[in-house]
């Protein structure tokens, strides 16, 4: 039987269980991006409560980007010691911790917001070169890793969408290279620095002529071959209540992705109760489960759990803290 608080393996890195606490948004910085201490208390208590692993908040690549007003800074003068801290914290309680990277602009110098159709063999060079360079940096700050998300709407799932992506070279046209910028980022990060590499993908799109389950499985066998040690999938288009009967179109998606890849895949989605997240653990292959917004309504309800043997998140998915963009609930 598989329990929430197991003791696993996530590629090259050891967990005390197989929930993710992935982040989204960072409202509560000081001018200029620095941390205040309602930040490390956040993460002291969610490393001491029983997480497996933490995704960070999201960090932009740079100050013009859409959602860089609520997003983490990775260029002020006080990131290193700032999140040196931070995963010091997390590195105190044996939890595994990663630095989680998503941007939905990109500047190539000459637009602002050049779309994977415009962008040059050189702005992709740039691109390719930002990210690995947030990847070092992450890496000085004590992250054990970074999470690149291709997945929602950011840049790189669009890049990988054929839906957005139309290019007629290399880097358009089939999957593998609609995947070729991010599985050449993949490959030096993984050749330049020993950290763990994860990627969010979207399961499929709603568009027509958008990523279907196929092109997604495909896609992450891509990201696998690359090098990436994980895969975690997010929820743009689809809740996954899980009612204990029938399995939920994702879940049966899931089965399949897992037993495509040899490297965790994370299952995201509106999961709210142990017993549940338990049930959907033993009837599927899954094995990680990822949690967002009940984290920002408690973010050490996992140590009730664990006391108590079961239990519910307080979260009720009002989704106020995504929609406006902040880091604490709008309830409790």
């Amino acid at each position: 039987m598989k329990d929430i608080f197991d003791k696993c393996q996530f590629g090259n890195l050891e967990l005390n269980g197989r929930i993710v606490r992935t982040g989204t948004w960072e409202t509560e910085t000081e001018e200029g991006g620095f941390l205040t201490p309602a930040i490390y208390d956040r993460y002291e208590k969610i490393a001491s409560s029983g997480t497996g692993l933490i995704v960070s908040e999201i960090f932009a690549l740079d100050h013009k980007d859409r959602f860089f007003e609520y997003s983490s800074n990775l260029n002020y003068r006080g990131f290193i010691k700032d999140y040196q801290i931070v995963t010091d914290i997390a590195h105190k309680y044996d939890v595994p911790i990663l630095g989680q990277l998503a941007f939905f602009y990109y500047d190539d110098g000459d637009n602002q917001k050049v779309e994977a159709n415009e962008i040059t063999e050189e702005g992709i060079r740039k691109l390719q070169a930002e990210v690995i360079m947030a990847a070092k940096k992450f890496s000085f700050a004590g992250f054990d890793g970074i999470q690149i998300n291709m997945g929602n709407n950011f840049y790189l799932s669009r890049f990988m969408n054929p839906y957005f992506n139309q290019r007629t070279d290399k880097y358009g046209g089939n999957t593998e290279n609609r995947v070729r910028i991010s599985a050449e980022i993949i490959k030096v990060i993984k050749k330049t620095m020993d950290i763990h590499v994860s990627c969010r993908i979207n399961p499929w799109d709603v568009r027509k002529g958008g990523v279907t389950a196929d092109e997604s499985i495909a896609i992450a066998k891509e990201l696998e071959k690359a090098g990436a040690d994980s895969i975690q999938l997010t929820a743009r288009t689809i809740s996954y209540l899980y009612d204990g009967n029938d399995k939920h179109p994702f879940l049966v998606y899931v089965d399949k992705l897992i037993d495509e890849l040899d490297i965790p895949v994370v299952l995201g989605g509106s999961l709210r109760d142990m017993n549940t997240i338990n049930e959907v653990l033993n009837n599927t292959d899954v094995e990680f489960v990822s949690m967002s917004k009940p984290f920002v309504a408690q973010a050490d309800f996992l140590a009730d759990w664990k006391a108590n043997g079961e239990g519910e998140s307080i979260c009720y998915s009002c989704n106020n803290c995504y929609s406006k963009k902040k880091s604490t609930c709008f309830k409790y």
